[in-house]
């Protein structure tokens, strides 16, 4: 067992090599990281799980420092983990993220962001995600977080807004939690001197500005969270206990048939309760990342 921990992680770190090419055909550097990825999916305890992470984020690393992500094929990328693009030129933005999970059923998460510094040269930018201290770890909504301190989440959808003359992404992602609850997640995002803040408070629930924003509910049930560009607003369904016994316990929580928005006015978010959504596409299926890792 010994050898085996020492020669895993080498062998797939060696295979992530900057000259990805075989037979002198130099490869799309994407297809390296899908292989990557295969390792990933295909590991059968935590030890090759962690071993398979660590190797997948060494080649992004790599990948992305001598490659640029908008002349590879990036949206096969797209098909196995979050990636999410805005802007064009010298404000393109592009967020990856992935997450892994564990036999507790547990989520850990990688990623990167890839954008342009003030004089357009590439930004490359790894997230590290900050592991909690329990299991139950909960998502503050008032903190802010740099990159090396990241919350983690798979994130699937970007709309950019103009605050004055600052411009600030708003990320809607997927949050596993744990074996009992999962979340979506509103988070903000701002680039200054190339340097991420995650928590930019532009999100007003009622009760003050706050940095993000976390539905949580029952890991058994599908919760909705998305851009409607028709609408311009940000809709959710409402979430709410079955009983009133149950009232703040949120591992029972469920969509209540209602939907809640968020529209943006005056360069903040504002959050509008009981909403009319004409023809939401509400069934369209969506690649829940937590399933493909389940174990039983």
């Amino acid at each position: 067992m010994r050898l085996t921990a020492i020669w895993i992680p080498l062998l797939i770190l060696c295979q992530a090599t900057p000259l990805w090419s075989h037979g002198g055909i130099q490869e799309d550097p994407v297809s390296r990281l899908l292989e990557l990825h295969d390792h990933v999916m295909n590991a059968s305890n935590d030890t090759e799980l962690r071993i398979a992470h660590e190797a997948l984020k060494y080649g992004m690393r790599q990948t992305w420092s001598e490659t640029d992500f908008w002349a590879c094929d990036w949206p096969s990328l797209a098909k196995r983990m979050g990636v999410i693009t805005a802007g064009d030129g010298g404000q393109s933005i592009a967020v990856i993220t992935w997450n892994i999970e564990l036999q507790n059923r547990t989520q850990e998460y990688g990623g990167f962001v890839l954008a342009k510094d003030r004089n357009g040269d590439p930004l490359v930018i790894e997230l590290s995600h900050r592991l909690g201290h329990s299991n139950r770890q909960e998502l503050n909504t008032k903190k802010r977080f740099k990159a090396d301190t990241w919350p983690g989440a798979v994130y699937y959808s970007i709309v950019p807004q103009t605050q004055g003359k600052k411009l600030v992404f708003t990320l809607l992602g997927w949050d596993g939690a744990d074996g009992i609850r999962s979340r979506k997640v509103v988070e903000t995002l701002s680039i200054q001197n190339g340097k991420l803040r995650f928590g930019v408070p532009i999100i007003d629930l009622g009760h003050g500005s706050e940095k993000r924003m976390v539905l949580e509910y029952a890991d058994g049930v599908t919760a909705m969270l998305r851009w409607r560009e028709d609408l311009r607003m940000i809709v959710m369904d409402h979430l709410s206990a079955p009983e009133p016994q149950l009232e703040g316990n949120t591992s029972f929580y469920g969509p209540d048939m209602t939907y809640d928005a968020l529209v943006w006015q005056k360069n903040h978010w504002v959050l509008k309760e009981n909403v009319e959504i004409r023809d939401p596409d509400m069934k369209k299926p969506w690649n829940n990342p937590k399933r493909s890792r389940r174990r039983n």
